[in-house]
């Protein structure tokens, strides 16, 4: 089998998988139990390494957590536990145009470079112009965004309402329309175990060419 090992370059991943099959993310980091299902097929565990596709349900158990990387751009997608996701991804001639719907829990985005990025549940919509935020859902409730980077356009889909949220600024948006925006207190602030060891990292990856030809990907992260 020949390999060839090179560093995770967004172009690289781009073409190597996106045009292979509407592949989008890989799983860096898993805790505890969690399951994804693709199309009609019954769930399956999630495991370091998966492959995630543009349509994958991910469901996070108690206790559980998944780290994403978008393969194009190195965004970084984290889903806490007893949280349910549907992740999409739209090819465009650069990037990927990525959209996340949250049916509940939480969620934290880190968008490296891309404006075409949105978590949206059936309330709110949050689109990113380069940054670093949570998204709380509560279903039948509110959703809760909180900015530690950038910034990040929320609106509500009930009263059409919108406001930006800044760094260490909390936006409320909830199912009566109404939209609000205050300092962030940091206790509510929800916990991010990659945080605690944020070495750089490694992974390896095996995928075939559009030749057929097996290559070896190394992944590098934090």
């Amino acid at each position: 089998m020949k390999t060839s090992r090179v560093a995770m370059v967004a172009c690289y991943l781009f073409f190597s998988f996106v045009t292979a099959g509407e592949k989008i993310a890989i799983v860096t980091k898993i805790i505890g139990n969690a399951e994804y299902v693709r199309g009609k097929t019954p769930s399956k565990s999630i495991k370091r390494g998966l492959i995630i596709e543009t349509g994958d349900q991910i469901s996070t158990k108690k206790g559980g957590f998944v780290a994403l990387l978008f393969i194009d751009d190195k965004s970084a997608l984290k889903i806490r536990e007893k949280s349910q996701i549907t992740i999409n991804g739209k090819k465009t001639s650069k990037s990927i145009s990525k959209r996340v719907n949250l049916s509940n829990g939480s969620v934290r985005a880190q968008v490296k470079n891309n404006k075409n990025f949105i978590v949206q549940t059936s309330v709110s919509v949050a689109s990113v112009k380069g940054t670093d935020f949570w998204f709380l859902s509560n279903k039948g409730s509110r959703d809760s965004v909180i900015g530690l980077e950038g910034i990040i356009a929320l609106s509500n889909r009930i009263s059409g309402e919108k406001i930006d949220i800044k760094a260490g600024i909390t936006g409320l948006s909830s199912v009566d329309g109404r939209l609000e925006a205050f300092q962030s207190d940091p206790s509510i602030i929800p916990m991010d175990p990659t945080e605690i060891n944020n070495k750089e990292k490694k992974m390896e990856i095996l995928f075939k060419n559009s030749t057929g030809e097996e290559k070896t990907l190394i992944i590098e992260y934090k």
